[in-house]
Protein backbone atom coordinates (compact mmCIF):
# COMPACT_ATOMS: atom_id res chain seq x y z
CA UNK A 1 0.00 0.00 0.00
CA UNK A 2 1.26 3.36 -0.69
CA UNK A 3 1.50 5.79 1.74
CA UNK A 4 1.35 8.49 -0.22
CA UNK A 5 -2.00 7.50 -1.88
CA UNK A 6 -3.53 7.59 2.22
CA UNK A 7 -2.23 11.03 2.64
CA UNK A 8 -3.52 12.41 -0.47
CA UNK A 9 -7.22 10.70 0.14
CA UNK A 10 -7.00 12.20 3.35
CA UNK A 11 -6.18 15.61 2.53
CA UNK A 12 -8.87 15.39 -0.33
CA UNK A 13 -11.62 14.49 2.24
CA UNK A 14 -10.48 17.52 4.48
CA UNK A 15 -10.00 19.75 1.51
CA UNK A 16 -13.56 18.87 0.02
CA UNK A 17 -15.60 18.05 3.03
CA UNK A 18 -15.33 20.47 5.48
CA UNK A 19 -13.53 23.07 3.78
CA UNK A 20 -10.91 24.51 6.40
CA UNK A 21 -8.54 26.59 4.06
CA UNK A 22 -11.51 28.54 2.68
CA UNK A 23 -12.78 29.31 6.31
CA UNK A 24 -9.05 30.37 7.68
CA UNK A 25 -8.92 32.83 4.66
CA UNK A 26 -12.27 34.22 5.16
CA UNK A 27 -11.28 34.64 9.11
CA UNK A 28 -8.49 36.86 7.97
CA UNK A 29 -10.12 39.26 5.80
CA UNK A 30 -13.09 39.65 8.38
CA UNK A 31 -9.82 40.46 11.16
CA UNK A 32 -8.64 43.13 9.10
CA UNK A 33 -12.18 44.81 8.34
CA UNK A 34 -12.68 44.63 12.35
CA UNK A 35 -9.42 46.46 12.79
CA UNK A 36 -9.65 48.87 10.29
CA UNK A 37 -13.01 50.05 11.63
CA UNK A 38 -11.57 50.19 14.89
CA UNK A 39 -8.99 52.19 13.99
CA UNK A 40 -11.07 54.81 12.19
CA UNK A 41 -13.35 54.64 15.56
CA UNK A 42 -10.29 55.38 17.85
CA UNK A 43 -9.29 58.03 15.79
CA UNK A 44 -12.52 59.62 15.47
CA UNK A 45 -12.51 59.29 19.74
CA UNK A 46 -8.84 60.93 19.92
CA UNK A 47 -9.83 63.75 17.72
CA UNK A 48 -12.81 64.45 19.65
CA UNK A 49 -11.41 64.21 22.75
CA UNK A 50 -8.33 65.87 21.95
CA UNK A 51 -10.46 68.94 20.40
CA UNK A 52 -12.60 69.05 23.58
CA UNK A 53 -9.74 69.62 25.66
CA UNK A 54 -8.16 72.34 22.99
CA UNK A 55 -11.60 74.21 23.66
CA UNK A 56 -11.77 73.61 27.48
CA UNK A 57 -8.65 75.44 27.98
CA UNK A 58 -8.79 77.86 25.70
CA UNK A 59 -9.95 81.35 26.16
CA UNK A 60 -12.69 80.88 23.50
CA UNK A 61 -14.91 78.69 25.91
CA UNK A 62 -14.59 81.66 28.56
CA UNK A 63 -17.08 83.96 29.15
CA UNK A 64 -16.46 87.39 27.03
CA UNK A 65 -19.16 89.56 28.50
CA UNK A 66 -21.59 88.67 31.84
CA UNK A 67 -24.92 91.15 31.81
CA UNK A 68 -27.81 91.00 34.08
CA UNK A 69 -30.98 93.09 32.99
CA UNK A 70 -34.49 93.36 34.89
CA UNK A 71 -32.77 93.56 38.07
CA UNK A 72 -33.63 96.54 40.31
CA UNK A 73 -33.66 95.61 43.81
CA UNK A 74 -30.77 92.63 43.78
CA UNK A 75 -27.20 94.31 41.82
CA UNK A 76 -25.26 92.58 38.95
CA UNK A 77 -22.73 91.58 41.96
CA UNK A 78 -25.38 89.53 43.83
CA UNK A 79 -26.77 88.08 41.30
CA UNK A 80 -23.80 86.60 39.72
CA UNK A 81 -22.22 85.80 42.94
CA UNK A 82 -25.35 83.14 43.49
CA UNK A 83 -25.64 82.07 39.84
CA UNK A 84 -21.84 81.13 40.34
CA UNK A 85 -21.10 82.29 37.09
CA UNK A 86 -18.02 85.03 36.19
CA UNK A 87 -14.90 85.26 33.26
CA UNK A 88 -14.24 81.62 33.90
CA UNK A 89 -17.42 80.34 33.56
CA UNK A 90 -17.01 78.02 30.13
CA UNK A 91 -20.60 79.31 28.17
CA UNK A 92 -21.15 76.15 25.86
CA UNK A 93 -20.08 73.78 28.68
CA UNK A 94 -22.28 75.06 31.66
CA UNK A 95 -25.39 73.74 32.00
CA UNK A 96 -27.71 76.79 32.07
CA UNK A 97 -30.64 75.33 34.14
CA UNK A 98 -28.27 75.20 37.04
CA UNK A 99 -27.57 79.11 36.63
CA UNK A 100 -31.35 79.76 36.58
CA UNK A 101 -32.69 77.97 39.38
CA UNK A 102 -29.65 79.49 41.72
CA UNK A 103 -30.73 82.74 40.63
CA UNK A 104 -34.24 81.59 41.42
CA UNK A 105 -33.70 80.88 44.85
CA UNK A 106 -32.88 84.68 45.88
CA UNK A 107 -36.54 85.77 47.80
CA UNK A 108 -37.59 88.22 45.69
CA UNK A 109 -36.85 86.90 42.17
CA UNK A 110 -39.83 85.79 39.98
CA UNK A 111 -38.59 83.95 37.23
CA UNK A 112 -35.45 83.50 35.13
CA UNK A 113 -34.18 83.72 31.97
CA UNK A 114 -30.52 83.07 30.11
CA UNK A 115 -29.43 83.82 27.10
CA UNK A 116 -26.24 83.01 24.91
CA UNK A 117 -24.55 84.16 21.76
CA UNK A 118 -21.43 84.36 20.87
CA UNK A 119 -19.11 85.09 23.79
CA UNK A 120 -21.95 87.25 25.83
CA UNK A 121 -23.90 85.80 28.82
CA UNK A 122 -27.26 87.35 29.78
CA UNK A 123 -29.08 86.90 32.97
CA UNK A 124 -32.71 88.35 32.55
CA UNK A 125 -34.63 87.80 35.79
CA UNK A 126 -38.40 89.16 36.65
CA UNK A 127 -38.76 90.79 40.12
CA UNK A 128 -41.45 90.02 42.15
CA UNK A 129 -43.44 93.41 42.97
CA UNK A 130 -43.31 94.13 46.65
CA UNK A 131 -46.25 96.27 48.01
CA UNK A 132 -45.11 96.50 51.43
CA UNK A 133 -42.78 94.99 54.75
CA UNK A 134 -44.35 94.30 58.29
CA UNK A 135 -42.77 93.34 61.43
CA UNK A 136 -44.14 89.66 63.21
CA UNK A 137 -42.41 87.61 65.60
CA UNK A 138 -39.58 89.34 65.79
CA UNK A 139 -38.78 88.53 61.86
CA UNK A 140 -38.88 90.64 58.98
CA UNK A 141 -41.41 89.94 55.51
CA UNK A 142 -42.46 91.48 52.76
CA UNK A 143 -45.81 91.61 51.11
CA UNK A 144 -45.77 90.80 47.31
CA UNK A 145 -48.96 92.07 45.26
CA UNK A 146 -49.78 88.45 44.93
CA UNK A 147 -50.58 88.06 48.81
CA UNK A 148 -46.80 86.06 48.91
CA UNK A 149 -45.41 86.97 52.11
CA UNK A 150 -41.55 86.39 52.44
CA UNK A 151 -39.08 86.24 54.99
CA UNK A 152 -36.43 88.70 54.97
CA UNK A 153 -33.15 87.58 55.95
CA UNK A 154 -30.27 89.78 57.51
CA UNK A 155 -28.19 90.00 54.44
CA UNK A 156 -31.52 91.17 52.37
CA UNK A 157 -32.58 93.58 55.09
CA UNK A 158 -31.56 96.68 53.13
CA UNK A 159 -33.94 95.81 50.27
CA UNK A 160 -36.56 97.07 52.75
CA UNK A 161 -35.76 100.54 52.36
CA UNK A 162 -37.43 100.53 49.35
CA UNK A 163 -41.39 99.89 50.26
CA UNK A 164 -43.32 101.48 52.91
CA UNK A 165 -43.77 99.81 56.74
CA UNK A 166 -47.41 98.23 56.71
CA UNK A 167 -48.72 98.33 60.60
CA UNK A 168 -51.80 97.21 62.34
CA UNK A 169 -52.36 94.98 59.81
CA UNK A 170 -53.84 91.07 60.42
CA UNK A 171 -53.07 88.69 57.91
CA UNK A 172 -56.39 89.22 55.69
CA UNK A 173 -56.58 92.65 55.79
CA UNK A 174 -52.64 92.36 54.30
CA UNK A 175 -54.64 90.28 51.32
CA UNK A 176 -57.14 93.06 50.22
CA UNK A 177 -54.34 95.11 50.04
CA UNK A 178 -52.24 93.09 48.07
CA UNK A 179 -55.39 92.47 45.65
CA UNK A 180 -55.67 95.82 44.97
CA UNK A 181 -51.87 96.26 43.91
CA UNK A 182 -52.33 92.94 41.40
CA UNK A 183 -55.67 94.44 39.97
CA UNK A 184 -54.15 98.07 39.75
CA UNK A 185 -50.23 97.11 38.88
CA UNK A 186 -49.85 99.91 36.11
CA UNK A 187 -51.16 102.65 38.75
CA UNK A 188 -49.60 101.51 41.57
CA UNK A 189 -46.37 101.21 40.12
CA UNK A 190 -42.55 100.42 41.67
CA UNK A 191 -42.32 104.35 41.47
CA UNK A 192 -45.66 104.74 43.59
CA UNK A 193 -44.69 102.18 46.11
CA UNK A 194 -41.54 104.16 46.69
CA UNK A 195 -43.00 107.29 47.59
CA UNK A 196 -44.85 105.96 50.37
CA UNK A 197 -43.32 105.65 53.73
CA UNK A 198 -45.66 104.11 56.25
CA UNK A 199 -49.59 102.61 55.66
CA UNK A 200 -51.85 101.92 58.67
CA UNK A 201 -55.50 101.23 59.08
CA UNK A 202 -57.44 104.31 59.83
CA UNK A 203 -61.82 104.65 60.90
CA UNK A 204 -63.26 107.92 59.86
CA UNK A 205 -66.89 108.60 60.86
CA UNK A 206 -68.11 107.40 57.60
CA UNK A 207 -65.65 104.24 56.99
CA UNK A 208 -64.50 102.42 59.29
CA UNK A 209 -61.56 100.61 56.89
CA UNK A 210 -59.77 103.39 55.54
CA UNK A 211 -56.20 103.37 55.43
CA UNK A 212 -53.46 106.37 56.34
CA UNK A 213 -50.97 106.66 54.01
CA UNK A 214 -48.27 109.17 55.30
CA UNK A 215 -45.64 109.81 52.14
CA UNK A 216 -41.99 109.82 51.88
CA UNK A 217 -42.31 113.85 52.03
CA UNK A 218 -44.50 114.10 54.71
CA UNK A 219 -47.86 114.28 53.31
CA UNK A 220 -51.00 112.12 53.96
CA UNK A 221 -53.36 110.45 52.41
CA UNK A 222 -56.19 108.81 53.28
CA UNK A 223 -58.04 106.48 51.18
CA UNK A 224 -60.60 103.31 51.16
CA UNK A 225 -58.86 100.10 49.49
CA UNK A 226 -60.84 100.61 46.00
CA UNK A 227 -59.81 104.53 45.79
CA UNK A 228 -56.18 103.50 46.28
CA UNK A 229 -54.82 103.70 43.23
CA UNK A 230 -55.73 106.97 42.56
CA UNK A 231 -52.42 108.09 44.49
CA UNK A 232 -50.85 107.57 41.29
CA UNK A 233 -51.74 111.41 40.72
CA UNK A 234 -50.02 112.47 43.91
CA UNK A 235 -47.02 113.26 42.01
CA UNK A 236 -49.00 116.14 39.58
CA UNK A 237 -50.70 117.16 42.41
CA UNK A 238 -47.69 118.14 44.45
CA UNK A 239 -47.18 121.74 42.33
CA UNK A 240 -50.75 122.40 43.37
CA UNK A 241 -50.05 121.72 47.08
CA UNK A 242 -49.16 124.75 49.58
CA UNK A 243 -48.16 124.18 53.05
CA UNK A 244 -46.49 120.82 55.11
CA UNK A 245 -47.79 118.83 56.21
CA UNK A 246 -51.03 118.52 53.72
CA UNK A 247 -53.32 115.82 54.03
CA UNK A 248 -55.32 114.67 50.67
CA UNK A 249 -58.63 112.23 50.63
CA UNK A 250 -59.00 109.94 47.41
CA UNK A 251 -62.69 109.78 46.66
CA UNK A 252 -63.25 106.78 43.71
CA UNK A 253 -66.52 108.01 43.52
CA UNK A 254 -66.76 111.52 42.73
CA UNK A 255 -63.34 110.83 41.03
CA UNK A 256 -61.94 113.78 42.68
CA UNK A 257 -58.27 114.34 45.56
CA UNK A 258 -59.89 116.74 48.20
CA UNK A 259 -57.22 118.92 50.15
CA UNK A 260 -58.52 118.76 54.38
CA UNK A 261 -57.43 120.29 57.10
CA UNK A 262 -54.81 117.66 58.87
CA UNK A 263 -56.01 118.40 62.60
CA UNK A 264 -59.08 117.84 62.20
CA UNK A 265 -58.22 113.99 60.99
CA UNK A 266 -55.70 113.89 63.61
CA UNK A 267 -57.71 114.70 66.64
CA UNK A 268 -55.34 117.31 67.76
CA UNK A 269 -57.89 120.72 67.73
CA UNK A 270 -61.62 120.49 68.76
CA UNK A 271 -64.12 119.56 65.63
CA UNK A 272 -66.03 123.07 66.34
CA UNK A 273 -62.11 125.01 66.32
CA UNK A 274 -61.32 123.21 62.91
CA UNK A 275 -64.86 123.74 61.65
CA UNK A 276 -64.47 127.20 62.34
CA UNK A 277 -61.46 127.42 60.63
CA UNK A 278 -62.85 125.46 57.76
CA UNK A 279 -65.83 128.19 57.81
CA UNK A 280 -63.15 130.97 57.79
CA UNK A 281 -61.10 129.98 55.12
CA UNK A 282 -64.04 129.00 53.33
CA UNK A 283 -65.92 132.78 53.36
CA UNK A 284 -62.02 134.15 52.65
CA UNK A 285 -61.91 132.15 49.69
CA UNK A 286 -65.35 132.93 48.75
CA UNK A 287 -64.02 136.93 48.76
CA UNK A 288 -61.32 136.32 46.74
CA UNK A 289 -62.98 134.24 44.11
CA UNK A 290 -65.81 137.15 44.34
CA UNK A 291 -63.23 140.13 43.95
CA UNK A 292 -61.91 138.26 40.83
CA UNK A 293 -64.73 137.42 39.49
CA UNK A 294 -66.06 141.50 39.74
CA UNK A 295 -62.60 142.25 38.70
CA UNK A 296 -62.19 140.11 35.56
CA UNK A 297 -66.44 141.04 34.72
CA UNK A 298 -64.77 144.98 34.84
CA UNK A 299 -62.37 144.43 32.79
CA UNK A 300 -64.16 142.19 30.13
CA UNK A 301 -66.44 144.92 30.02
CA UNK A 302 -63.81 147.58 29.30
CA UNK A 303 -62.43 145.41 25.90
CA UNK A 304 -64.48 145.17 22.82
CA UNK A 305 -66.93 142.55 22.67
CA UNK A 306 -64.82 140.39 20.17
CA UNK A 307 -61.77 140.10 22.51
CA UNK A 308 -64.07 138.71 25.07
CA UNK A 309 -62.56 135.70 26.27
CA UNK A 310 -59.68 135.69 24.09
CA UNK A 311 -56.36 135.28 26.63
CA UNK A 312 -54.48 133.89 24.27
CA UNK A 313 -53.53 137.14 22.92
CA UNK A 314 -53.03 138.51 26.24
CA UNK A 315 -49.88 137.24 27.74
CA UNK A 316 -46.76 136.12 25.77
CA UNK A 317 -45.31 133.47 28.78
CA UNK A 318 -47.68 130.89 27.64
CA UNK A 319 -45.99 127.40 28.24
CA UNK A 320 -46.98 123.61 28.22
CA UNK A 321 -47.54 122.67 31.70
CA UNK A 322 -45.85 118.98 31.82
CA UNK A 323 -48.45 117.87 34.41
CA UNK A 324 -51.83 118.28 32.63
CA UNK A 325 -50.48 118.87 29.29
CA UNK A 326 -52.34 122.11 28.64
CA UNK A 327 -50.61 125.84 28.23
CA UNK A 328 -50.10 127.84 31.07
CA UNK A 329 -49.87 131.21 31.72
CA UNK A 330 -48.12 132.23 34.92
CA UNK A 331 -49.18 136.09 34.72
CA UNK A 332 -52.98 135.14 34.03
CA UNK A 333 -52.82 132.11 36.15
CA UNK A 334 -54.96 130.26 33.11
CA UNK A 335 -54.87 126.67 31.76
CA UNK A 336 -55.86 127.04 28.04
CA UNK A 337 -56.40 123.95 26.30
CA UNK A 338 -55.62 124.29 22.39
CA UNK A 339 -57.98 121.73 21.04
CA UNK A 340 -61.25 122.58 22.54
CA UNK A 341 -60.57 126.48 23.02
CA UNK A 342 -60.99 126.36 26.76
CA UNK A 343 -59.26 127.95 29.15
CA UNK A 344 -59.35 126.59 33.30
CA UNK A 345 -58.13 127.90 36.74
CA UNK A 346 -57.13 125.83 39.05
CA UNK A 347 -59.09 125.55 42.36
CA UNK A 348 -57.10 124.84 45.74
CA UNK A 349 -59.96 124.09 47.60
CA UNK A 350 -61.56 121.11 45.00
CA UNK A 351 -58.00 120.20 43.70
CA UNK A 352 -59.85 120.70 40.08
CA UNK A 353 -60.01 123.00 37.20
CA UNK A 354 -62.70 125.65 37.07
CA UNK A 355 -64.09 126.72 33.34
CA UNK A 356 -63.34 130.27 32.49
CA UNK A 357 -65.98 132.38 30.61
Amino acid sequence: MDPGKGKRRIWDRFDHRSGAFGLVKKTKKFQFQFGLKACYVLSAIIFLLSSFLVYFFSNDSKVKVIACTGNYYYSDQEILRTAHVGTQTRLWLTPMFMVSDAVETLPLIDSVQIHRSGGKLEIDVQEKTVIGYYVQDDSNYVLTSKGESLKINEEDLMQIVHFPLLSGFDEKQRKNIARQFQEHKKELSRDVIEKMAEIIPYESSYDKNMLQITMQDGNKVYTTLESLYMITNYSSMLNQLEGKNVCLVLDKDNSAIEKINCDQLSGNKPKEETEKESEEEQEKQDTSQKEDTEETTSQQEEQPETETGNYIDKASDWQTDPNFGLQYSASLNLYYDPGTGTYYQWNDTTLSFDVVN
